[in-house]
């Protein structure tokens, strides 16, 4: 472990109360982090568990409210998801090198500084572009991170940690306590706070934890600490989850890469969102079947489902996108947030009417304070989140900026036409017009 350079500067202190104390990674906490005596012996907090409402773009409007489990963990908890993933993500990406699966894997990689999803999506669509004809195949995997079986996830973390028969006694800690995991419903920890006699100790005390050791092992025996014993999934967001899926898939990624070279052709996944793309000849056969069948026998060997409803096969001609073999019914790709039709690339519309939803919330907010008070309020944190004022904000930008981004990487393909400039050039004006005079 010590032979891997771990950046603590990074290791923030997280806002919200939880089981134990909030914490700095002092010179005791990395210690503590190095040993691995300490974290097999650690006793892990139960995860608190809510559930987040979110709602969809579909044809042009929004959809029904759609639930999204969050579960986060004790703040040494998280410490040691973040250490542990950190290790696991260097040595799978060695694993990934030695299996010649590098390029492909491509989410959540500590070795792929400078590159993001525009990159990954213009890799593709370019070699879409320098194609005669090709077939191509976009699906994502269903509830992934619910559905990833234990004990393949424990064989391939095995052969990436390069261990023996089994997993040494930390890593089995943290594998246990990721995949069989307690957790607590949030409102239970609330209701139960509430009920108690020194309610106002008691508030004053959560800003930083809810309740001392003590106290814990008294609410334990109070409430319904659940249990995963399903077998399959581990919960989305910790540090580590996103790494032990991608190491889930070593299997898949390699069968899928190989089958893509043997046509020509490549494979690509980003989490759970995958795509294969592969020349085809004009013999007059539609080659999708067996292609189709290929992909879907070795998803199926990996226990992993595919969504439908996400799953397109489509063909590329002509520098036309269709989604028949007869090239009857033309069509378009969306791959990574892009929308690309076989000669145009453009932002995905759901992601401009979501931008747009937030901005003009935004400025509704801004108009109510600004008619309150009389004079104008908010305006320069509303250009810095939702204009091109805010290329810079935080040091990352804004969506604007985003969209310049990619605007200028795929401009670098003179085979196709970028249109997502067009596509935000009026976002100033309309800002303007919404915002009242005061």
């Amino acid at each position: 472990m010590s032979k891997i350079k771990i950046n603590y500067e990074k290791y923030h202190i997280k806002p919200f109360p939880h089981f134990d104390q909030r914490i700095k990674v002092n010179k005791k906490v990395k210690e503590n982090l190095q040993n691995p005596f300490y974290i097999a012996a650690h006793s892990f907090y139960p995860f608190i568990h809510y559930k987040k409402i979110s709602y969809k773009f579909k044809n042009g409007t929004l959809s029904s409210p759609k639930e999204r489990d969050i579960f986060y963990s004790g703040h040494m908890d998280g410490y040691i998801y973040k250490h542990y993933g950190e290790i696991l993500n260097h040595k799978y990406n060695n694993t990934c090198i030695g299996k010649g699966i590098d390029h492909v894997s491509l989410a959540y990689r500590n070795n792929k500084m400078g590159k993001s999803n525009i990159h990954f999506a213009a890799e593709v669509i370019n070699f879409i572009s320098e194609q005669q004809q090709a077939f191509i195949f976009v699906s994502d995997f269903s509830s992934y991170f619910d559905s990833l079986d234990h004990a393949i996830l424990k064989e391939k973390l095995i052969e990436v940690l390069e261990e023996q028969d089994k997993l040494s006694k930390d890593w089995w800690n943290v594998f246990k306590h990721i995949t069989r995991y307690n957790w607590v419903e949030k409102e239970e920890v609330i209701s139960d706070l509430e009920c108690t006699k020194e309610k106002i100790a008691r508030d004053k005390k959560s800003r930083e934890r809810y309740y001392t050791p003590a106290e814990f092992r008294e609410f334990r025996k109070r409430v319904n600490i659940k249990s995963n014993d399903t077998g399959v999934g581990i919960p989305q967001g910790t540090a580590i989850s996103a790494v032990l899926a991608n190491v889930y898939a070593i299997d898949l990624d390699q069968k899928l890469n190989q089958y893509a070279l043997k046509y020509g052709g490549i494979y690509r996944r980003y989490s759970d969102d995958i795509i294969m793309v592969l020349p085809m000849t004009s013999d007059g056969q539609d080659p999708s079947n067996d292609h189709v069948s290929f992909i879907k026998s070795v998803v199926k060997r990996n226990k992993v489902t595919m969504g439908d409803s996400k799953t397109s096969v489509l063909y590329y001609a002509n520098n036309n996108i269709y989604e028949d073999y007869q090239r009857k019914r033309e069509s378009k790709m969306d791959y990574l947030g892009f929308s690309f039709d076989g000669m145009t690339v453009k932002i995905r519309e759901k992601s401009l009417f979501k931008y747009y939803h937030r901005t003009y919330k935004k400025i509704n907010s801004i108009n109510w304070a600004s008619v309150k008070k009389e004079k104008k309020v908010g305006r320069k944190k509303l250009y810095l989140l939702y204009s091109h004022l805010g290329r810079n904000y935080k040091g990352h930008g804004n969506f604007i900026s985003y969209c310049k981004k990619a605007h200028a990487v795929f401009e670098g393909n003179k085979k196709i036409e970028s249109l997502i400039n067009q596509q935000i050039k009026r976002h100033w004006k309309k800002i303007q017009k919404r915002l009242v005079d005061v």
